[in-house]
């Protein structure tokens, strides 16, 4: 029996995403030329999402500070606020097999629709993402710790398959089909980039609608 039960509550993603994204809508950006709406949140999706590092460089060319996107820390953070008893060293070892998987995302964007209104540009962004296989993930996890498990094995080994084997299992995690979902953006005229009108709910359609949550 393992000691101390490891539970992976997929809200807490939504959280963490959603944290930066608002993080990052307050700091200011430097001037640039005045973008494409869908562009702009491309940027988003690349940097936060793939960890795309050109996307990170464009993005602190603009004034956004570097820090917000250390997604791993975020993740393994999270993964203690919601519950998972699990130390530093094993949140960071499950966070970096899950930003590995994400790596391999596909993520489109196109302007829907465009506009001004009362003196504000708006547009509408379409974004088309890969979604996971998290249920299949997690019993992927369940079938390799069984199959590991020694039935002699300390409390320590068995803690550290179990560790293991949900890393195996996040950093493998099966693209199930792409997912589609819309963001209102506005222009900010002193940074002439399009922000997400309310970045708390674009977090959270993005790591949502990625992983597979309905």
């Amino acid at each position: 029996m393992i000691s101390s039960k490891i539970r992976f509550p997929v809200i807490f993603v939504g959280i963490f995403v959603a944290a930066i994204l608002a993080a990052l809508y307050f700091a200011t950006f430097g001037r640039m030329a005045k973008a494409d709406p869908a562009e702009s949140i491309q940027l988003y999706c690349d940097a936060f999402v793939r960890q795309d590092e050109e996307a990170q460089k464009k993005l602190t060319s603009y004034g956004a500070p570097t820090d917000a996107f250390n997604m791993k820390a975020a993740f393994a953070n999270a993964l203690q606020t919601a519950g998972a008893n699990l130390s530093p060293e094993e949140a960071a070892e499950i966070g970096d097999a899950y930003m590995e998987s994400l790596k391999n995302a596909s993520i489109e964007t196109s302007v829907s629709s465009q506009g001004e209104e009362q003196g504000e540009e708006h547009a509408m962004v379409e974004v088309t993402v890969t979604r996971f296989n998290m249920m299949g993930a997690r019993e992927k996890a369940t079938s390799l710790m069984r199959s590991r498990m020694k039935l002699n094995g300390t409390p320590e080994e068995l803690r550290k398959t179990a560790v293991d084997a949900t890393a195996d299992a996040y950093r493998e995690l099966q693209p199930m089909g792409m997912a589609t979902f819309y963001v209102p953006v506005r222009y900010n005229e002193k940074t002439r980039i399009w922000d997400p009108a309310d970045p708390v709910q674009f977090g959270f359609d993005l790591s949502k609608q990625t992983m597979g949550v309905e």
